[in-house]
């Protein structure tokens, strides 16, 4: 089966894969075309048949969602956004920075002025370089939905020419940091109607829900502490909340579809999990539905059998699973490359022509490069990941985590891991990096001598 896939720059990829294929197939073949190892970033959207933007089931077949006729268009775009210092790769960077770009023009990010104004630099130096009055053009109507005046547009032309000799690596991860600051970064809209068929958008992020008016006008702001429950029923989505004084509240949600009303069903708890749990449940990860097919297999051939079944969620990991297994996957690549698998100076001690020496020498030339790779993500480790020079000696609660000095914890109100609300911060005693450095060097050099002895054996 053909698939137009469509990144957000409007670049479409071609991609060939079987009639009975998963979406994760799909989004797998791209990813690895683009270079890109944080692939659960990403997901995979389709319009449906009343004109609804839905996310497609990755672990489900692609034959059951969408249209089968050839070739099959979706769209590349970013499914749950993180922090800037999360990510790993440019290339994941470059393609946040275009999907946030769809939603400044699009209204649901807002920025004041002057935020205005340095974002159009920061765009502008990314994807043009350094200032060339023959060439900058800015995008700062569609982004704070005002024409320029003079002083606006001298404003950006000075803002661009201090960004001169900045990369464009450095340029948009400078302009991702400030649009992540934004209220409504990183949050899912779903157009529905209110129990009184008022028009609404609801949005589904890191901290909760937003219910507000068709032009992004806040109206209610749900947190998920206070969300006891969220259920589906046909074109309806209901959401029970706790009030304040304890009571119990169903706010009904209507959508055009049933399709609709699971997307947002889907968005909660994915995004939930995704955010502010440590793994995906069980119960969450495995649950599915049968059509009726499947229904009578189960009944009386088999309770286990896979026949009819769809997975109700799609997702596998969370925001720190993710991160965790970028940095793995990067770090093996890194092997592939400087190890012994690669260019054949890395291995230059191995003078002697028997293959049992040099097989040995190349083992020596490994171990001594995982130890350094394991030094380095160390030190890394043990380092303030804000300000880069002091070591980790806080933790936010109550989620826990931990990634930054003392001094730089106390300048943030939500943690940058799960974005959960920081009551107060930790002060934590870990092993300082001198007395674990000294350990590590001592094994790095301990494999370096093994080598060199079995080169002179």
């Amino acid at each position: 089966m053909l698939c137009h896939i469509t990144r957000p720059d409007s670049v479409v990829l071609e991609v060939n894969v079987d009639a009975k294929a998963n979406g994760e197939e799909i989004l797998n073949k791209v990813c690895q075309k683009m270079g890109i190892i944080e692939v659960d970033y990403f997901g995979l959207q389709f319009t449906g048949t009343k004109g609804e933007i839905l996310w497609l089931n990755l672990r489900n077949r692609i034959s059951q969602q969408v249209d089968t006729l050839s070739p099959c268009k979706l769209r590349l775009r970013v499914k749950f956004f993180v922090e800037p210092h999360l990510i790993l790769q440019e290339q994941t960077r470059h393609l946040f920075l275009l999907h946030v770009k769809e939603e400044l023009f699009k209204g649901s990010l807002r920025l004041d002025r002057e935020q205005a104004i340095v974002l159009c630099a920061l765009l502008a130096q990314a994807e043009f370089g350094d200032y060339n009055h023959n060439t900058a053009k800015y995008c700062y109507s569609q982004i704070y939905g005002q024409d320029p005046s003079h002083d606006t547009i001298n404003n950006i032309y000075m803002r661009h020419k201090e960004l001169e000799g900045v990369s464009q690596p450095s340029a948009e991860y400078q302009a991702l940091q400030m649009v992540s600051s934004l209220s409504y970064y990183g949050v899912e809209w779903h157009s529905a109607r209110d129990s009184e068929g008022k028009e609404l958008v609801i949005g589904v992020g890191p901290e909760g829900l937003f219910v507000c008016k068709t032009d992004f006008i806040p109206v209610e702001r749900i947190i998920y502490p206070v969300i006891q429950m969220a259920t589906q029923s046909g074109r309806n989505v209901y959401v029970t909340i706790t009030k304040d004084n304890g009571d119990s509240v169903v706010l009904l949600f209507k959508f055009i579809s049933p399709n609709a009303a699971n997307g947002l069903y889907r968005a909660i708890t994915e995004i939930h999990a995704f955010y502010r749990c440590d793994t995906v449940m069980s119960t969450v990860k495995m649950q599915y539905s049968r059509d009726f097919k499947g229904h009578l297999a189960s009944l009386f051939l088999n309770e286990s059998i896979d026949l009819g079944k769809r997975y109700i969620f799609d997702i596998q990991r969370t925001s720190k699973e993710v991160y965790d297994r970028a940095q793995r996957a990067l770090f093996n690549a890194r092997m592939a490359v400087t190890g012994c698998g690669g260019p054949r100076d890395i291995c230059a001690p191995c003078p002697s022509p028997q293959a049992e020496t040099e097989e040995r020498t190349c083992v020596g030339c490994i171990e001594t490069l995982v130890l350094k790779e394991k030094l380095q993500r160390l030190r890394d480790a043990l380092t303030c990941a804000l300000c880069c020079e002091q070591e980790i000696s806080a933790a936010f609660c109550p989620c826990g985590h931990m990634f930054c000095c003392y001094n730089c914890a106390g300048q943030l109100q939500y943690c940058p891991v799960c974005r959960s609300g920081v009551d107060h911060v930790q002060h934590v005693y870990l092993p300082t990096c001198a007395s674990l450095l000294t350990l590590a060097e001592g094994k790095t050099t301990c494999a370096v001598s093994r080598g060199t002895s079995a080169t002179e054996d």
